[in-house]
Formats: C-alpha cells, structure tokens, sequence
C-alpha cells in the first residue's frame, strides 16, 4: 500500500526531521563520558576491570575459566579448583551461601576480595573502613608463607579483617588490621584480599601485586580456575544489566512508531459526525413528565393516567365496548385469556379505592404503578424486552 503525503504532511516532515537531527547532534556533543565501572569484571578493559589478570593467566598456561552459573552448580570434585569471587554484587541467596561452604568442604579454594563477600562466606569478621580509590600504599609481610614470597604489595584496602582466632592467618596487615588473610573450612580454605587492586587492570603491573595473585591461585598444573561472573551480573540463560538500556531504547522507538502510525490513521479516516441522543428520548420524557407531576403535587394524577392506559389496553386486547364496568373486564380477562392470578383483581380494586384519595402518598402510587406494569406484562399488553 502506498501512502500520499499531501502539502501540509510534506511541509511538517520537512520542518521536522530538521529538528530533530540537531537535537541528536546536540545531545551527542553534551553527553559524558560513560562513568568507569568498579566492577572487576575480565570483560572490563577499564583500570578496575579484571581483563588483564585473566588473558596473562590463559597465556600463562593456566586452566582458567569465566563461571556464570550459580554457586549450586559448582563442580562436585572440588579438589584442585580455585573460585575467584571478586567483589560480588547483591545478597547471594541461601542456597548459594550453602553452595559455597559445601565447595569450600569439599576441597574447594575460594579466592575472595572486598568487603561485599561477608554475606558469601562463613566465619568472616569484616570491618568496613573506606579510603580515596587513589590513595595507594605499600604494605609489607606480616609473616612469610606462600602468600608472602613475593614481598612487598601495593593495595587500597576498603575493609580490614576484625579478629583473627586460631586457624585464621594474617599474612599482609594495615597498622595491626588484616588485609591480606586465609583460613581453613572443611577441606577446603579461603584467601581474602581487602581491596581488588592487585588482580585489577591498573595494579596487577605494580611490584609483588602479580606474584600475590599467582601465590593465591596455586601452581598452574591442574588447578581449574573459575573466575566468577554470575555476581557481576553475567548470567547464562539472562539478559545482562549492560544489554537492558539497548532493549529500552528499542522499546521507546518502537512506541514512537507506533504513537505515529496512530496519529496518520487518525488522520486519515473517514470523518463522521458526533451522534447526539434525541431530546425526544423515552427516558428523557419519562424525567420530564415526572417532575411536572411531583411540581404540581398530582399523584392521584400519576395514579390515574397508567390505569387508564392499562385499561385502554386491555379493553383492545379482548375486542370490548369502551363503556365496559370493571366487573365485566375483569370476569372476561379470566374467560377469554386465561388469566387467573390471585392479586389481579385486589390490585385493581386497590387502584380504584386509592383513585379517589385526596392525599395519596407517593410511594404508595408507585407500589400500585409496579404492580399495574407486572400484570400489564403477564398478559402481554407491553414488550417483555
């Protein structure tokens, strides 16, 4: 189908798309620069990013892998398998903090940084105490240990171990606070970093922050490495939180079309006049004719005109002279249409006996009106729709 522009349409559009490409290269020229993330992902390039560290282990010849699945899914073998569970984000579920002391019991190492891993991990005794991301500091061995054999380390602690009891060891402290320690659960043990600096794309080149990160691992060997990105938002089977702004931007230009694809139809289509409903109506008369009868306090009135008519009706409906008695009326609507109900007769006597009250009530005339049309309606004086 081929759409006609006419003058005026040609003349917006032309006015329009203008407009609208400066907008575009306006906003283009204002907007910022995307903020750096401090997530450290390995699909980040950014200084905080993890990129770095997980390339120079995959050309270093270690068995390393990106984990995006949960914690419960972890390798039941645990054994020579190191977790990397940088900075987590959000409250794991408890199924998966269970997931992960099972691991750790089975064997498994979990290398930790941050302070964000006390809802991860068992028996942790963080203290959250921040400093400036730019204030970085040489720390050196508390004791040495395999952690501490390549010396000196440079870190931005944001938290500090709080007591260490026994089976808890401190390799790296900050004025007595520890900031680089390990301990045992079950089987398996725990390394906890307070700050991602040495494993990040800006640290991991600064003196002993790459051999802390190698000691941590282990030996390459058969040690699988599994760098966890299910707590950085990228999960298998998911949309990622980077993916979300594409599908709302798309969802907003698919409701601008839409907004106008409406707009032309509306435009477009057949004009037609705005129905009016008659002043003439029946409701509307029914109204009218009702307040006249309440202004001018008639309801013997509004008694007398719906008999008549039902008795015009009935009269019609058997084929009678209009001078019939009611008598009469009523014995040949008994005989000719079979009507025998019981209140019929007491209702038009009621009717007859009320007519002739001066102050008859209002709801009283209403009652006998009711019952009037329910009768007029069992002998099919009047639609049953």
């Amino acid at each position: 189908m081929q759409i006609k522009l006419d003058k005026s349409d040609r003349r917006l559009l032309m006015w329009t798309l203008p407009i609208l490409l400066t907008l575009i290269v306006v906003l283009a020229s204002l907007s910022q620069d995307e903020p750096e993330s401090s997530i450290p992902s390995t699909y980040s390039t950014q200084s905080s990013g993890a990129k770095a560290a997980y390339l120079f282990l995959e050309e270093e010849g270690y068995n390393v892998e990106r984990w995006e699945r949960s914690p419960e899914e972890l390798p039941a073998d645990a054994h020579n398998s190191v977790l990397v569970l940088a900075s987590p984000m959000g409250i794991p579920t408890k199924a998966e903090k269970n997931a992960l002391e099972l691991y750790l019991g089975r064997g498994g190492r979990i290398l930790a940084t941050g302070y964000a891993v006390s809802w991860f991990l068992p028996r942790t005794d963080l203290v959250y105490e921040p400093v400036a991301s730019a204030v970085w500091k040489e720390y050196d061995p508390e004791i040495l240990s395999r952690l501490t054999r390549g010396g000196t380390i440079r870190m931005t602690p944001n938290a500090h171990w709080g007591d260490a009891p026994n089976g808890q060891i401190v390799h790296y402290a900050q004025a007595g606070k520890g900031i680089v320690v390990s301990y045992t659960v079950g089987q398996g043990e725990v390394v906890w970093w307070s700050a991602n600096t040495p494993l990040s794309n800006a640290g991991i080149a600064e003196a002993g922050n790459l051999a802390l990160l190698m000691n941590s691992l282990g030996a390459s060997g058969d040690t699988r490495i599994l760098w966890d990105e299910y707590f950085h938002g990228q999960r298998q089977g998911a949309v990622t939180i980077m993916v979300l702004p594409v599908w709302i931007g798309l969802a907003q230009i698919a409701l601008a079309a839409l907004a106008l694809l409406f707009t032309f139809a509306r435009r477009n289509a057949p004009i037609r006049r705005l129905a009016e409903p008659s002043r003439l109506s029946p409701l509307e008369f029914v109204q009218t004719l009702g307040k006249l009868y309440r202004r001018a306090n008639a309801t013997r009135t509004a008694l007398e005109v719906p008999y008549n008519s039902f008795r015009a009706q009935l009269i019609k409906g058997l084929g009678l002279r209009n001078d019939i008695s009611t008598a009469e009326l009523l014995q040949a609507a008994q005989k000719k249409l079979g009507y025998r109900d019981s209140g019929f007769e007491d209702t038009i006597r009621e009717v007859l006996q009320n007519m002739n009250e001066p102050e008859i009530k209002e709801a009283k005339v209403l009652e006998l009106v009711q019952k009037l049309n329910q009768h007029a309606r069992n002998l099919k004086l009047i639609s049953q729709e």
